[in-house]
Formats: C-alpha cells, sequence, structure tokens
C-alpha cells in the first residue's frame, strides 16, 4: 500500500518488486496526479498489478483493511496524517511487514511546536514501539521498520 502517489515514481518501483501475484494499492487524492500516475503505470505495463485509488486516505484506508493483511506500507502523503496513517499501518501489516515513511524529519520542523510535528512525533513514536526501526539520515529523513509480531 502506498498513500501519496504523486506522479507514480515510487509506485513503478514497487510494481517491479512485487512477487507472483503481488499487487498494489496506492492512494492519492489530487486528481491531476493521480491521472498522470495512472498513465504511467499503464504505460510501464503494470496496470492489473497496480490500482491507483482517487481519494483521501482517511476515506478509504478503513476500506482498504479488508484486502490485508499486507507486506509493506510506504507513506509519502500529507505529513499532518502520517501519526493516523502509521497506526493504520501497525493494525494491517502481517508480522514482519515493512513500514516506510519518506521525509520522517518533516523537513527540518520535527521538533516545532505544530501539529505536523506533533503528528509526525507521534508516527516516530508508534514505530519505535511496534517496529524494529531506523530513521536513515537522508536529507528529509527516511523511517524504515520491520513489524513486530505482537503475538511473540
Amino acid at each position: 500500500v502506498e498513500i501519496g502517489t504523486l506522479a507514480g515514481y515510487s509506485a513503478l518501483w514497487m510494481a517491479r518488486a512485487l512477487p507472483p501475484g503481488g499487487h498494489l494499492w496506492t492512494i492519492e487524492s489530487d486528481p491531476k496526479h493521480a491521472a498522470v500516475a495512472a498513465e504511467v503505470v499503464s504505460e510501464a505495463g503494470f496496470g492489473d498489478r497496480v490500482t491507483i485509488i482517487r481519494d483521501k486516505a482517511s476515506a478509504i484506508l478503513p476500506q482498504l483493511s479488508d484486502s490485508g493483511p499486507f507486506c509493506a506500507v510506504f507513506l509519502d502523503a500529507d505529513k499532518g496524517r502520517y501519526d493516523d496513517y502509521g497506526r493504520w499501518a501497525t493494525e494491517n501489516l502481517r508480522p514482519g511487514g515493512l513500514l516506510i515513511g519518506d521525509n520522517a524529519y518533516l523537513f527540518g520542523r520535527l521538533l516545532d511546536d505544530s501539529e505536523d510535528a506533533r503528528a509526525m512525533r507521534r508516527f516516530h513514536e508508534e514505530m519505535a514501539a511496534s517496529y524494529r526501526s531506523v530513521c536513515l539520515p537522508t536529507p528529509d529523513g527516511l523511517a524504515v521498520g520491520v513489524r513486530i509480531d505482537p503475538k511473540a
């Protein structure tokens, strides 16, 4: 599951890595971006393995849960909702599943006193509690975690 498709660049890389029978659901709320991504995915030959959902993630994720558990969730959308998306991922990833959050340093504003910064810090807390995780020191930070089995 990808939250935040933009033009489909990341979706293409993930589609290339899908195992036989694998499927990628990618969510994009901006209709123009979703249209570009749909064209890119189709032209690359992955139209049958990638579903582009044109909606807000907050509206579609509860419905998408029925298709889980998932192997991976990639976040690259509205940063002020990473805490919500992280909780959803924790509930819907299989043990050993991968959660990746792009821009995890919030463009240098992680310690600000803003709602976006508080949400991102809650995302990091979720990663620390439910994943074997690290935040890679890319310029904007890339949080990567492997879901811990809650029954272990």
